[in-house]
């Protein structure tokens, strides 16, 4: 049986991504993912895990108008980048690796982006996970 190394998560960008490269572009960037919950006390309490991410080639493409604060959902893997600091000692990372990013806004998919086609999609008013029909005939 294979392992899968599949991950969701919706955050909010920490910053604006970082995009680099001219024939093959790269995006890095940050997502900070926030837990609300009550203790046994019933005081509120929040948590924040803060993700690196990296997209290549289209999904990079797609993060060019993300701004800091705006809300995504990312699909991707687990990848774990290992290096020498400074100090010589061994340095390991965890990092999502995207599959797909969307942009959303309170629950309704604004931006989506295929790396096929750098195109963004615009879709205000269909729900999150579906499109907009399109007028083209199926046949």
């Amino acid at each position: 049986m294979s392992d899968l190394n599949h991950v969701v998560i919706t955050g909010r960008l920490v910053r604006d991504p970082s995009i680099s490269g001219n024939g093959s572009k790269s995006a890095f960037f940050r997502i900070a993912a926030n837990r609300r919950y009550r203790t046994k006390t019933d005081s509120k309490q929040q948590e924040t895990a803060y993700l690196n991410c990296k997209a290549f080639g289209g999904w990079a493409d797609a993060l060019v108008d993300g701004k800091k604060g705006d809300m995504v959902l990312v699909e991707g893997r687990l990848r774990t980048e290992e290096w020498a600091s400074d100090a010589g000692t061994v340095r390991l990372e965890l990092v999502v690796v995207v599959n797909s990013i969307r942009f959303i806004n309170r629950g309704v998919a604004v931006r989506t982006s295929t790396p096929e086609s750098n195109e963004a999609l615009v879709n205000a008013e269909a729900p999150l996970g579906e499109t907009a029909p399109s007028d083209e005939v199926p046949f």
